[in-house]
């Protein structure tokens, strides 16, 4: 199956990124692409923009060329409360919001595996985001069984980053793939990222979907635009 939504991309707003919005909005309409979310990161990573540009979003189309332009943002877990790096202006503008750690200067200790698994319950409890994004990263170890029970019972979906599984967070996969054998197991929503930092990638899905396997076509977001509009339709949203 040939999935035509793409929920986690980067463009040159923060400069480890390649390509502007149009880049990858002009890459995406040759590979078909429906719906691509802008997910801007957060303010505390080290070369992000100041969160202006993140609320700026506001001033952006919902459509461009055909294209589905989701309004987001990558914001970062903080705290063991479970907080996040973005204020009450950007939440109001996202269409959606996914979020996860990266190393921050804030957070503190990435090792301390009851920390981290903690504070990631907490942001699935806080409603705080909508997609978790690369939670394989060997640089966070978390229970992978708590975090996915607690995203089964309150409807948060699970990010398969195909990211994770090419160029980025190296050592990932094998954590990857214990997540999935989990997904198969308690049935949570998942959502699949290319993670795209430059415009070619956008789209890119082929190993996460091999990964993914057959799981079950409603309870991946990228399946179908109804898909997507049923799963934000539980979180409050309407897209």
């Amino acid at each position: 199956m040939k999935f035509l939504i793409d929920l986690h991309t980067h463009t040159n707003t923060t400069p480890h990124a390649y390509s502007s919005l149009e880049e990858n909005i002009r890459a995406g309409k040759k590979k078909g692409i429906e719906i691509i979310a802008n997910t801007m990161h957060g303010p505390y990573l080290q070369d992000s923009p100041h969160w202006w540009a993140i609320a700026n979003q506001r001033t952006l189309p919902d459509y461009v060329d055909g294209i589905r332009i989701l309004k987001s943002v990558e914001a970062n877990v903080i705290n063991i409360n479970g907080d996040l790096d973005i204020n009450d202006k950007i939440i109001e503008i996202c269409d959606i919001i996914i979020g996860g750690f990266h190393s921050i200067p804030e957070y503190g200790d990435t090792n301390d595996i009851n920390k981290n698994t903690v504070a990631i319950i907490n942001v699935i409890q806080n409603n705080a985001v909508d997609i978790l994004v690369h939670l394989g990263n060997p640089e966070f170890p978390i229970d992978y069984e708590r975090v996915v029970v607690a995203a089964k019972k309150y409807n948060v979906a699970i990010e398969i980053n195909n990211g994770s599984l090419t160029t980025s967070r190296g050592g990932s996969k094998p954590n990857c793939e214990k997540i999935m054998e989990l997904c198969f197991k308690y049935k949570p929503y998942i959502s699949l990222g290319s993670d795209a930092h430059f415009s070619t990638l956008i789209g890119e899905l082929t190993e996460a979907v091999e990964l993914i396997g057959d799981y079950d076509k409603k309870l991946i977001l990228n399946t179908s635009k109804e898909n997507l509009k049923e799963f934000f339709n539980l979180r409050g949203k309407n897209i």
